[in-house]
């Protein structure tokens, strides 16, 4: 009794985030360009989408899109749990505190190998710098990578519908077969039917989520390009 109200209400409040989203005012330079940059604002809209079909009070009109539905919310529950996961991590033992002291000698490094190749023009100080700081941006944009392609992972995998084939296989049927109990001379003949269940890879090809376009920015050949 209270699905109905409490749906309705999240969608009231999702319809109107959605509606602040689409201000123009989003659209003017260089909130634009912020918007486009940032990954994080592409995740927002993404889920946005999906929190607002998952609690839209319109009863699924297919199987499939029940699947969808069902899969979208999974998913949701997932990324909500990882990031909270993850705070808690940055929160204990004072984790920020130890990546902020990590950074300080960073940019020690930084200032002081500034200030000798101005000074003194030595090559191989240059090139050290260029090195070090060259494999230091290799590292974060391999983690950065490693990031949008799970994120991407989480947005389209349709959790729910695996979950399903592996607990409850009969839900998910590609067909049936029949196999022969008995069969004697003047009596009926007994069969038994089976389902089949739907393969894995079918599951994942036929309610795989569209994906929200989270993959990273960078491929080898341009780092190569660029290095």
């Amino acid at each position: 009794q209270a699905s109905g109200p409490v749906c309705l209400l999240l969608a009231s409040l999702l319809s109107l985030l959605s509606a602040v989203s689409a201000c123009r005012l989003w659209k003017l330079w260089p909130l634009s360009f912020i918007r486009r940059k940032l990954s994080t604002c592409e995740q927002l809209q993404h889920r946005l989408k999906h929190l607002s079909l998952i609690f839209s009070t319109q009863k699924a009109q297919s199987p499939t899109q029940l699947m969808k539905k069902a899969n979208m919310l999974v998913s949701v529950l997932i990324d909500v749990a990882l990031g909270l996961l993850l705070l808690s991590w940055l929160h204990n033992n004072n984790r920020i505190g130890q990546l902020a002291n990590a950074l300080v000698p960073v940019a020690d490094l930084f200032i002081g190998t500034l200030l000798f190749t101005i000074l003194v023009f030595l090559l191989p100080t240059t090139a050290l710098y260029y090195l070090v700081f060259t494999l230091l941006r290799l590292l974060v944009v391999t983690v950065q990578g490693m990031i949008h392609l799970l994120v991407d992972l989480i947005n389209s995998l349709p959790l729910y519908s695996l979950g399903l084939r592996l607990c409850r296989p009969y839900r998910l049927a590609a067909g049936v077969k029949f196999r022969v109990l008995e069969q004697e001379a003047g009596r009926p003949l007994r069969l038994l039917m089976q389902i089949n269940p739907l393969p894995y890879n079918r599951v994942v090809h036929t309610y795989r989520l569209p994906s929200c376009g989270c993959h990273p920015k960078h491929s080898w050949g341009s780092l190569c390009r660029k290095l």
